[in-house]
């Protein structure tokens, strides 16, 4: 009798045995020795390397190297201050340039904020890393130092609290600056690579259609205070306007901000209840536009030999037009009115002490160039001037004016030629119709009292009325 064979299980693929896989031979590359063995060629070994050559990797910070500046030929040695991988809106830009720096852009995620040695921190910039070179020829660097009034101490506080710079650029109105330097916006804002301002109250927005809901509502057409100023010259009206910090407190804050982006050691921003701001405006059909500023303390006016501004700046997009000297011209008649002599707050700024010097020499020359000043003193020229005696000396020896006779001592001698320039110049400037320039201000349209006596009178009204009530 057949016996019928048991019935074959099912068993699921996953429960079969695994099938022996095949060895694989890797074939090593030998190398032949002089005495004819073979060698097992040895990697070299991977040295961590300062600067990698695998751009995809940061370089450190602090490292010194070379900036390539684009369509040139320059090179400057610079320090990583800073770096940041790119975001998706980058990597956007960086596709919608030209296709070689493109191209290599696309390669790697880092981009550098880098210091030029030698210069000033307002040259600093965000820069990728296709224009980074790890050698490059010796340069002679002349350090910049405008750093006098602060301790070692105090400036590397400064340069760490303030190394980034944390807003590109700012609009106002329809003038876009690109910026130099740290400015304290609140955290909120330093998410956006440009801040929109209002040109007339100077409230600021990280968006476009912000600031144009706001201007739909701002009813403002100039800076909130008293005119003390306004002429009109060779085309240009300006206007100038005085702020009391302590009432305007938003309006001060917001005006320092933006100081602060241009301006290195600038530190006021915070508390603008002891100061008081005066505002250049230019006179258009829209309104009175901020073209620049200086600020003064209100206790200024009580010492004789104080400082008679804080802060001055003229805005970027407005500078070369005359707007500068302009305000230091008006800082000086107000110090006349007050019958003191007066000089600027150190430190200064590189492009401040230049404005100064020149409107220095400019108001030196238009003294000594006078026929009925054939004899005069350093007292004589601060009395008319209201400069100190430290300036006007400096600026006679920049002039190079100074002689000194064994008999009679120092004496002030200048030569015809030095007169004749600078008339030149100044006939040079007037006839120029085309070119945008304000002149210094006219003392004749100055409406100013000094803030002290202002509150002296305006408390007697006060005493006299509870008096007579």
């Amino acid at each position: 009798i057949a016996v019928a064979p048991p019935p074959r299980r099912f068993r699921s693929p996953l429960a079969w045995p695994a099938m022996p896989r095949a060895k694989k031979v890797l074939k090593r590359k030998h190398k032949k020795t002089p005495s004819g063995s073979f060698k097992k060629e040895k990697k070299d070994e991977i040295k961590e390397q300062l600067f990698p050559d695998d751009i995809t990797k940061p370089i450190p910070i602090g490292a010194q190297l070379w900036l390539v500046h684009p369509n040139s030929t320059n090179i400057d040695i610079v320090k990583i201050v800073e770096r940041r991988s790119y975001t998706g809106e980058d990597i956007k830009e960086l596709k919608s340039k030209s296709a070689s720096s493109s191209t290599e852009s696309k390669q790697h995620r880092w981009e550098y904020y880098v210091h030029l040695v030698g210069k000033d921190r307002r040259m600093d910039r965000w820069v990728p890393y296709t224009r980074i070179r790890f050698t490059g020829p010796d340069i002679k660097i002349e350090l910049h130092h405008d750093n006098h009034g602060f301790d070692e101490q105090q400036l590397k506080n400064h340069e760490e609290a303030t190394k980034v710079r944390n807003v590109d650029q700012i609009q106002i109105g329809p003038h876009v600056m690109d910026t130099w330097y740290f400015s304290p916006f609140p955290i909120e804002y330093t998410k956006y690579r440009k801040l929109y301002f209002c040109e007339f109250c100077l409230s600021f927005f990280g968006l476009k259609s912000e600031l144009r809901r706001h201007c739909r509502r701002c009813k403002w057409t100039h800076p909130p205070g008293n005119e003390i100023y306004r002429s009109k010259d060779q085309g240009i009206e300006v206007a100038m306007f005085e702020v009391d910090g302590g009432k305007e407190i938003i309006y001060t804050q917001n005006i320092c901000y933006i100081a602060k982006l241009f301006l290195d050691h600038k530190t006021l921003w915070e508390d603008t209840t002891p100061f008081l701001f005066y505002v250049l405006t230019e006179v258009t059909s829209r309104g009175c536009c901020v073209v620049g500023y200086f600020s003064k303390e209100k206790s200024s006016e009580l010492v004789p030999h104080g400082n008679n501004v804080a802060c001055i700046l003229t805005l970027p997009c407005h500078q070369r037009k005359g707007f500068g000297k302009f305000l230091i011209s008006l800082s000086y008649e107000l110090s006349k009115i007050e019958g003191k002599t007066g000089a600027p707050e150190e430190p200064i700024s590189d492009l401040g002490q230049q404005a100064y010097n020149s409107y220095w020499k400019g108001v030196v020359l238009d003294i000594l160039s006078n026929p009925k000043c054939k004899e005069i003193t350093i007292s004589q020229i601060s009395k008319l001037t209201s400069m100190t005696y430290k300036h006007i000396e400096q600026t006679l020896k920049a002039l190079d004016v100074i002689q000194y006779d064994s008999a009679e001592g120092y004496q002030i001698s200048i030569p015809n030629s030095l007169v004749k320039a600078h008339k030149d110049k100044k006939r040079r400037i007037a006839a120029d119709k085309k070119r945008v320039y304000v002149r210094p201000c006219d003392p004749k349209k100055v409406r100013w009292y000094p803030h002290h006596a202002r509150l002296l009178y305006k408390r007697a009204r006060q005493k006299a009325a509870q008096l007579t009530g």
